[in-house]
């Protein structure tokens, strides 16, 4: 099967093979995790303002009564010296009677804005809230397939643990561990077009996802993890005709799958379907793709990447020269794009070399991000609209707007990155295959996304 994987998709190195926005819906007023959106207390508050107001209004208009008759009283006695005065007394009125009026129109313009702001507020509250429903409804499934028990077995567990036994839970170096149904997991790709993304007609030509790598966050841990997977890693892959016709299934390098698709929606669908069946049926909450010619505008957008290299690094790709010596290097726009997508075919198991620089890219730009946003919030906002012709995603404004919201404060650093392990081997198509080790995937898998019961 694999010959007809190869025949109809070429050799499976980089030579071969909008902006997203969704109106928001009436809000819904609750969630799985109790989470609540009481849009009567929004009206209740909206018609507290406007009672506030009125009051306010009313209290000012009783003052100003009272302190007119005050002034009267004052007037009838002191009326021979009034006379003599009646002029100042005039102005004197005259300016009360403004200040007064200037004080009430404040306090209306400020109750008014207070309703502008307060209905931002809500609208924020719903937008999140629809995006956190949204995301959590959004995966295939609710949990991988990681180990079916057998009856005897889960009553032996009972017993010795004192607990009842629930499906979904796996048994584990002698320790029970259920899924984190919490986590978001996110399919990014980088795909390795240069142009702005484009949907094209054919079913073989949607482009080889170089760079593959699940984000996860972990709201419990309150940190981020990225594992990274071999664009050549050996999986059950579908596979299409040129005009988009389903052929059959088969094993295949899992970059190409992609490029069985219309290089949009389609292939980044696809491609989800694979890496979760991989991850033994793994929920996965959204797909974002990258076309590589982004890396320049990525790379910019945060002023340029600062990395620190273990060796000499010299390439030349695109008519472009990169010389990067041993230590600190600040990457400019080209010198990103090169470090990121140069491959030496002649080199042996090459695909892992260039995926070690991309995960050494990736651990400094988050961190470059972070430290951008901090001093202003807006980066990210910009940085997403550099990439917009760039990229596929199913993720929504609401999504967006309750992940940044939700996630901002979360860990990072290298050690949260993780990557498939294995063995590449030259396959009978004379590529290479990298044959992933099962024992180790199943280990990573229970070590991020589950946790003990106790």
């Amino acid at each position: 099967m694999n010959n007809g994987i190869e025949k109809e998709n070429g050799v499976a190195d980089d030579n071969n093979i909008d902006e997203v926005t969704e109106a928001v819906d009436d809000a819904e007023t609750s969630d799985d995790t109790g989470a609540v959106v009481n849009t009567d207390a929004f009206d209740n508050a909206e018609a507290f303002c406007s009672d506030t107001v009125e009051e306010t209004n009313k209290a000012e208009e009783s003052n100003m009564i009272e302190e007119t008759m005050t002034d009267s009283v004052a007037d009838v006695e002191n009326e021979d010296g009034a006379l003599a005065d009646a002029g100042g007394a005039g102005k004197k009125k005259d300016t009360k009677t403004k200040k007064r009026k200037r004080k009430i129109i404040l306090i209306v313009v400020l109750s008014v804005l207070a309703i502008f702001v307060l209905s931002g507020i809500i609208a924020w509250i719903v937008l999140n809230a629809k995006g956190r429903n949204d995301l959590y409804d959004k995966a295939e499934s609710s949990a991988p397939i990681m180990e079916s028990i057998e009856p005897e077995e889960s009553q032996a567990a009972e017993a010795q643990n004192d607990v009842t036994w629930k499906k979904g839970w796996v048994r584990y170096n002698g320790d029970i561990y259920q899924y984190n149904e919490d986590i978001l997991t996110f399919l990014v790709m980088g795909i390795d077009k240069t142009g702005k993304v484009k949907a094209v007609e054919s079913g073989v030509d949607g482009g080889q996802a170089d760079l593959i790598m699940l984000a996860v966050f972990n709201p419990h841990t309150k940190n981020v993890s990225l594992i990274t997977i071999n664009r050549n890693t050996m999986t059950e892959i579908d596979v299409y005709d040129d005009n988009g016709d389903y052929i059959g299934s088969g094993q295949g390098q899992i970059c190409l799958q992609h490029g069985y698709g219309d290089g949009a929606e389609l292939s980044c669908e696809r491609t989800e379907k694979a890496v979760s069946n991989l991850f033994y049926n793994l929920p996965i909450h959204g797909y974002l793709s990258i076309n590589m010619g982004a890396i320049k505008a990525i790379n910019s957008a945060v002023g340029g990447v600062t990395i620190t290299l273990d060796d000499d690094f010299q390439a030349v790709m695109d008519g472009v020269s990169v010389f990067l010596p041993k230590g600190d290097n600040t990457l400019t726009d080209d010198e990103a794009h090169v470090y990121i997508r140069y491959r030496d075919h002649s080199e042996f198991d090459s695909a892992t070399t260039r995926l070690n620089r991309q995960k050494k890219y990736i651990a400094a730009l988050i961190s470059k991000l972070k430290e951008e946003t901090a001093k202003d919030f807006t980066v990210p906002i910009n940085v997403f609209n550099e990439l917009l012709p760039y990229i596929v995603t199913d993720i929504t404004t609401s999504e967006i707007t309750y992940m940044v919201s939700n996630t901002y404060g979360y860990s990072f650093n290298f050690n949260n990155i993780y990557s498939l392990e294995g063995t590449t081997t030259i396959g009978k198509t004379e590529h290479e295959e990298f044959n992933y080790d099962p024992e180790q995937l199943y280990n990573m898998i229970i070590d991020i996304f589950y946790e003990k019961v106790e």
